[in-house]
């Protein structure tokens, strides 16, 4: 094998917003992922904004701001990533465990699908497979 694995990584930028563990962020770059994390009480718009002038992926985990912004989200035609949290809260751990789980898939669908620009990310419990899956704004 040549090289690292982020040389074959596709230089694709993520916003992390404070609604995830920030230590998550820090530990994907780690791996080669180009991940920053917004600034505490960024405001959603100034974050999809950011996204927008920075062709950055916001990865989150507020279902209200998804509601909240869905027509700033679809004219700024950002892509997103929501972290599904049940009951509104999940450990710093199962957070990185299903990003980093899903983000290669997140590579490929944009790849394959270029058109799909929201996707959902999830995982039933700790042990199960999390999953992607395309999601409305």
């Amino acid at each position: 094998m040549t090289g690292s694995p982020s040389s074959t990584r596709p230089s694709v930028r993520f916003r992390l917003d404070e609604s995830l563990d920030p230590t998550v962020a820090s530990a994907l770059v780690l791996v080669g992922y180009d991940f920053t994390v917004g600034a505490k009480g960024e405001q959603d718009p100034t974050i999809i904004d950011w996204c927008r002038a920075n062709q950055a992926v916001w990865v989150h985990a507020d279902d209200r701001a998804r509601r909240q912004h869905q027509v700033h989200l679809q004219t700024s035609a950002i892509r997103t990533i929501w972290v599904y949290r049940p009951s509104g809260r999940m450990s710093g751990r199962e957070q990185l465990r299903i990003l980093s789980f899903i983000l290669p898939k997140f590579l490929q669908a944009q790849a394959d699908k270029p058109r799909v620009r929201h996707y959902k990310a999830s995982a039933a419990n700790d042990i199960s497979t999390p999953r992607l899956r395309p999601s409305d704004p």
